[in-house]
């Protein structure tokens, strides 16, 4: 009886070494945020140095956030979670205006000013031409020229050549008293595309200067 009790012990000792107690440990699996999961190797398209970044927009219309992240050399992934501003945080002021994010009724006529060959700041906010169009002109009629200058200023931060915004920029300009300089905007469009409008107003102003 008791050669046969060693023999059954020798024959499940194997089991047991093979198996410590941890294996008999079952934890609940944890739920990992989908951005975090990592697929493949991480993808480098940058140079990387101690001053390179990578700028990221948040634009939802209502609030935009920019943000410029470092580019780290052992290519760590960053995740940027956009929520409501905390008060313990620093941030720079918020601008007044916040561009309204482009619409599918922008996409011809961005597409017919980079067919122009005009130029495109890619590094400032996209914005709607079509919602920034009707904004300016509300504020005009308002009376506000100041508010529909920003919004002029707005579009032209990113299509510095758009003569529509221009010429309205000139105009605003001309009404807030600021002759020689809405004489100087209203040439730099007409460079781009002539006008019979302001080629008069740029007449009618050349002789009253005389």
């Amino acid at each position: 009886m008791r050669l046969l009790l060693v023999a059954l012990v020798a024959a499940l000792s194997p089991a047991c070494v093979a198996r410590n107690y941890t294996h008999y440990l079952i934890d609940v699996p944890v739920k990992k945020n989908p951005t975090l999961k990592e697929e493949g190797a991480l993808s480098r398209p940058f140079g990387f140095g101690s001053t390179t970044t990578m700028k990221v927009r948040w634009n939802d219309g209502a609030l935009m956030t920019e943000v410029e992240v470092p580019l780290l050399a052992s290519g760590q992934r960053v995740v940027i979670e956009h929520g409501a501003g905390s008060g313990e945080v620093k941030t720079l002021p918020a601008t007044r205006l916040v561009p309204p994010p482009p619409t599918r009724a922008d996409e011809s006529l961005i597409q017919a000013y980079r067919e122009r060959g005009l130029s495109v700041d890619d590094s400032a906010a996209e914005v709607s031409i079509t919602r920034a169009r009707t904004m300016v002109h509300d504020a005009m009629k308002a009376g506000n020229y100041q508010l529909a200058l920003e919004w002029c200023e707005l579009v032209l931060a990113r299509y510095k050549s758009h003569p529509e915004f221009l010429r309205a920029k000139a105009s605003i300009l001309l009404m807030l008293g600021e002759r020689e300089k809405a004489v100087q905007i209203y040439e730099q469009a007409e460079e781009i595309e002539t006008d019979p409008q302001v080629r008069k107003k740029l007449e009618e102003l050349q002789r009253q200067k005389k």
